[in-house]
């Protein structure tokens, strides 16, 4: 599906050209009907993942901890897909259904759920969106890595929730998914994060897409993205 400059904005909103690989990562590699799916997203903030499954004619589920914010209706609206969406608070670490969905999908939600080092929590979090997969489902997950020795000094130096923040491993990543029956993944970006200005990030963002992921190994990049099937 075309998505035009300024629905890419409004989906992944942050370094978008990082991001957005994440989507047509999901695209190329889902066996799920997302015209007919009926979807969750987890730690919706403003809504972006909803609106991209909208699009696609996907039913959803906008969720967050303490509900999706106020620029996530207005946004649907704009582009005429709020009939597809519901909105309603979930904790992920306690998800109130079961074999309910086609697909569920997260941005960078796992690190603020493992705040403190709470690596269970994360753990937990998969776990109960497992549960509430049909069977066949897939989740679509893009989470933030610990990245290079560069990406960990300047987020506990600049980043205000960066000592906070539990940013997962390539392997962590995938025992917590070793529930699912098929996990594929990409792992992508590397400069994008260090940009100050969204133009800056769209210019780095380019160098990693066509330069740095040929040269950066896999452990030093900052954002993992894929599919896991049920």
């Amino acid at each position: 599906m075309p998505f035009s400059k300024l629905c890419i904005a409004d989906v992944i909103e942050w370094d978008i050209s990082n991001w957005s690989r994440a989507l047509k990562y999901w695209e190329e590699n889902t066996s799920v009907d997302l015209s007919s799916a009926k979807a969750l997203e987890i730690g919706s903030r403003n809504g972006g993942l909803s609106l991209w499954m909208a699009l696609h004619g996907s039913r959803v589920l906008c969720s967050d901890i303490h509900g999706p914010s106020e620029r996530a209706v207005p946004t649907h609206q704009k582009y005429n897909v709020s009939r597809l969406i519901d909105y309603k608070s979930i904790d992920a670490l306690d998800i109130p259904y079961e074999e309910e969905f086609d697909v569920v999908l997260f941005k960078s939600v796992l690190g603020a759920i493992g705040k403190s080092n709470n690596v269970y929590a994360q753990f937990k979090a998969v776990r109960q969106i497992y549960k509430c997969l049909k069977k066949d489902g897939e989740l679509f997950f893009a989470e933030n890595l610990v990245a290079s020795p560069i990406h960990r000094f300047l987020r506990a130096r600049y980043v205000r929730w960066g000592t906070q923040w539990r940013y997962v491993t390539i392997e962590e990543m995938l025992q917590f998914l070793s529930v699912f029956t098929d996990i594929r993944h990409i792992t992508v970006g590397f400069l994008g994060a260090l940009g100050r200005t969204e133009r800056q990030r769209k210019m780095l963002g380019v160098c990693d897409r066509f330069l740095l992921d040929c040269l950066v190994p896999a452990r030093w990049r900052y954002i993992i993205a894929g599919v896991a099937r049920k």
